[in-house]
């Protein structure tokens, strides 16, 4: 079993538990309508957007330096990220909702729920802490529930991050003909990251569609090792969580897209 399968049962336990029923009732609606769309945030510009991650630990991973997540924010916005991703699990990830909802209210940006889903009642949950996209992951889904919780996220108004791992899962995700694909460069069965796998999935892509790069960002050189692929943004989080001054870093990955 995957750390990701593995995961994916914690969640479906969570959800015969009722702990997101519990969070709909505990949680405060925020009004995030005031936000522009990451999909307008990739149009404004001519350089590669960012998705800037705020991110305590993961499972591949000790824990990251202590930071003010406030302040981390406000540097991300302050230093060109153009979105902000949120790790809302509490048991792998060291995040939650209430994080989410804490830090949405810090930035203009466009915030997205970083989170395993697999029922509707996840995506309520993120809608109402503040997220305006979530996350939908090809692999834990099979082609009628991607289909079902793609209508449900966009029928709410959020924007659908669809994330994919290999080129099997980028043609299951065509199918739901989505705005924005994240593509993970890590390797689900060793959990090892290679930012080359972008080149490789999206070796023969589709046009009309946006394309971000996931995970194993570490610098510009890696940056400029994948730009050609014709992607449209990064997701980026423990870098720049580990980077003690941003004010360089994070601009210095927005390279000019090129677009194929």
């Amino acid at each position: 079993m995957t750390i990701l399968d593995e995961i994916v049962l914690y969640k479906k336990d969570l959800l015969k538990q009722g702990y997101y029923e519990e969070k709909l009732k505990t949680l405060d609606d925020v009004d995030i309508s005031h936000k522009t769309t990451f999909k307008a945030q990739i149009d404004e510009s001519n350089r590669l957007a960012v998705i800037a991650e705020i991110k305590s630990k993961s499972p591949t991973l000790n824990e990251l330096p202590g930071r003010d997540l406030v302040q981390q924010v406000k540097d991300y916005e302050v230093n060109g990220a153009n979105a902000v991703s949120i790790l809302t699990d509490e048991q792998y990830f060291g995040g939650s909702y209430e994080r989410l909802q804490s830090l949405t209210t810090q930035t203009d940006l466009p915030v997205l729920c970083k989170d395993f889903v697999v029922d509707k009642v996840q995506i309520d949950v993120a809608k109402k802490a503040g997220a305006s996209i979530i996350l939908l992951i090809v692999n834990v889904l099979t082609d009628q529930q991607l289909k079902e919780l793609y209508q449900y996220a966009t029928s709410l108004n959020l924007e659908v991050l669809v994330e994919v791992h290999d080129k099997e899962e980028l043609s299951r995700a065509y199918q739901l003909n989505p705005q924005i694909i994240g593509v993970n460069n890590r390797d689900l069965k060793r959990f090892v990251t290679d930012v080359l796998h972008t080149n490789e999935i999206l070796e023969n892509k589709k046009d009309g569609y946006y394309y971000i790069s996931e995970s194993g960002i570490g610098d510009e050189q890696d940056v400029a090792n994948i730009v050609d692929s014709g992607i449209d943004g990064l997701l980026i989080g423990e870098s720049l969580m580990k980077c003690d001054d941003l004010s360089q870093f994070l601009p210095g990955l927005k390279l000019n897209k090129v677009k194929k």
